[in-house]
């Protein structure tokens, strides 16, 4: 069985332009809102609003991770534009080996936006590190 997999997306990101089109939403919502909407019915994947991922200057920002796999933090996502390549990716991700999308498989968008990858955390080490 496929682990879950959680896509933290700033619900406070603003739009780089005005965006009539949107409402009082701020462009970190409307991005959840559009990620909502194409991944509907994805099981493996959850969406988890965050309140400030502190890279305000490089919005829209979000990270993908999942216990045992790689976590990719992406920033400079068009709040208009990037929920389907940014789905198509989280569908990746969630069958993929360890979280490790091969390069050729991601999106030009995708690319672009992929700020940082680390490791897998292991196993237990945040328990650990509250413990101490």
């Amino acid at each position: 069985m496929t682990q879950q997999s959680t896509l933290f997306v700033c619900s406070l990101c603003k739009f780089p332009q005005p965006a009539p089109a949107a409402g009082d939403n701020t462009g970190g919502q409307y991005l959840i809102d559009q990620l909502t909407r194409c991944l509907d019915g994805e099981h493996a994947i959850a969406i988890q609003p965050v309140r400030c991922m502190a890279a305000c200057g490089q919005a829209c920002n979000a990270a993908l991770s999942a216990p045992g796999k790689l976590t990719f933090i992406f920033n400079g996502l068009s709040p208009q534009t990037a929920a389907p390549d940014l789905a198509e990716f989280c569908r990746q991700y969630a069958e993929a080996t360890g979280g490790k999308v091969a390069y050729g498989l991601r999106s030009q968008p995708i690319k672009q936006a992929t700020a940082y990858v680390l490791p897998p955390l292991a196993a237990g080490a945040v328990e650990a590190a509250i413990a101490r």
